[in-house]
């Protein structure tokens, strides 16, 4: 294993195999509140004793056509996650995690902003918007590499930060990239179950993976639901402006959606945030949300 510490983790009743270290837990169906029906989750306090290490977690979703059954009392058919676009699917590509900084991210900040910003000038209005306080647990919502996750560690070392990604070579990465002695812990899991309690983290980042989102209403709403009243979450999102452009008209295929600002903004207060404050260069736009 290469000295990473990996802990697999099913929603249900925990059982550990004798020597190995794991903790497996077998399927199970989730509460309408988004934590497991049996009451167990992870809590971020007990998960950052630990930093390091890499937790699995194979949670248990609804097919969509079920879900109004599900509200109605009805038990529903399990299913793990599976990606949808292209989009998402080459997420789960280990040359994609390769290629991802170094011949992506390094760049697409001028372009997508037509100049207007850097990577170090996104994260450093990202970081302002959060303000990360000692001691406090954010979480990185569809983390990638662990680009915003570094900026806040950067600002605030003593935060601790939750990695959260269904893409394992991606989490792999951030590990690699993030130093050996942060309060870091890197989950791999669905974002639209999330295996936290409610109410749960100080703070959350997102960085362009909204748009990316097949179903970025649930996203917003697991979101919502274990950030504490009134923390504030900021998303780097991709927006329209004026007529659709040829890069709205070349990413579209693959999965990519590019909402106007309007959408944008009803999108997330459908899930309840209140929008605080937003800043746009080009087609990149950073909101800073409060949660309900």
């Amino acid at each position: 294993m290469n000295g990473r510490v990996c802990v697999w983790i099913n929603h249900g009743q925990a059982a550990r195999e004798p020597g190995k270290g794991e903790i497996t837990m077998p399927d199970g169906n989730r509460g309408m509140d988004g934590i497991p029906a049996d009451g167990q989750s992870l809590k971020p306090e007990e998960l950052l004793l630990k930093p390091g290490r890499i937790v699995h977690c194979q949670t248990g979703r609804m097919r969509p056509s079920l879900r109004r059954q599900q509200i109605r009392g009805g038990q529903g058919v399990p299913l793990r996650f599976r990606p949808v676009s292209m989009a998402e699917r080459s997420n789960l590509w280990r040359v994609t995690a390769l290629v991802y900084e170094p011949l992506w991210r390094k760049y697409s900040t001028g372009i997508l902003t037509r100049g207007a910003w850097s990577l170090r000038e996104e994260c450093d209005i990202v970081t302002e918007m959060l303000k990360p306080v000692r001691g406090a647990s954010y979480l990185d919502l569809g983390c990638s590499t662990g680009v915003y996750s570094r900026a806040v560690l950067e600002r605030e070392q003593e935060s601790g930060m939750i990695l959260v990604d269904y893409s394992l070579p991606m989490l792999e990465r951030a590990r690699m990239k993030t130093r050996s002695d942060a309060r870091v812990v890197y989950l791999q899991c669905d974002a639209a179950a999330l295996p936290l309690p409610a109410n749960s983290m100080d703070g959350a980042v997102m960085g362009g993976t909204l748009n990316e989102l097949s179903e970025p209403e649930q996203v917003l709403s697991e979101l919502a639901r274990v950030l504490k009243k009134g923390a504030t979450a900021v998303i780097m999102h991709l927006v329209r402006t004026g007529s659709p452009a040829l890069l709205t008209r070349m990413l579209s295929p693959g999965g990519v959606w590019i909402p106007d600002e309007k959408d944008a903004d009803v999108l997330f207060q459908s899930a309840g945030f209140d929008l605080a404050d937003s800043r746009r260069a080009g087609v990149m736009r950073i909101s800073r949300l409060r949660a309900p």
